[in-house]
């Protein structure tokens, strides 16, 4: 079974779309990213995709969609996560996260869903460009999805793909 790490940024704006007052150039960049992130969303309910999320990602993204949306649909998606979602505690991942964000100076949200990834040797999905930056230099296959063609993210969800970069 293929397994992933989905951040944060990836759901919600698979979820949401972006608000039109974004500036020209940069709304047709995230239209279009969203129509990927909401693609991916589709795709790891139909293909045998394990998707694991530290928990602190349950937080994440109930507070920017209370933010954005009304309380009963944060309390919607944050159930529909935890039901979906292989959850990782804290526990698993402060040591791996604290090394990494003191080497890297990444920030310590970043830190956990990159340690995630690291630790469990597993793709890490991004639209976040320093998180994916900062999980690059650790040698984790990391999608940065605005940059990312449709047909690669098909092909590493549709597989089992190293995630470490061997290059």
């Amino acid at each position: 079974m293929t397994k992933c790490v989905l951040d944060s940024s990836v759901i919600i704006k698979g979820l949401l779309q972006p608000s039109p007052s974004i500036p020209s150039p940069v709304l047709e960049r995230e239209l279009d990213t969203h129509k990927k992130c909401e693609y991916i969303l589709k795709l790891v309910e139909i293909l045998p995709v394990e998707v694991r999320i530290p928990k602190v990602c349950i937080v994440e993204v109930a507070a920017v969609t209370r933010r954005l949306t009304d309380m009963k649909t944060s309390q919607i998606i944050a159930a529909r996560l935890f039901s979906s979602c292989t959850l990782t505690c804290e526990e698993e991942l402060f040591t791996a996260a604290w090394a990494l964000a003191t080497t890297q100076g990444c920030s310590g949200f970043d830190a956990y869903f990159i340690s995630l990834a690291f630790l469990h040797n597993i793709p890490l999905l991004t639209d976040d460009l320093r998180m994916h930056t900062h999980a690059v230099k650790k040698g984790i296959k990391s999608l940065l999805i605005r940059e990312t063609p449709v047909l690669d993210i098909e092909m590493l969800l549709s597989r089992d793909a190293p995630a470490r970069n061997n290059g």
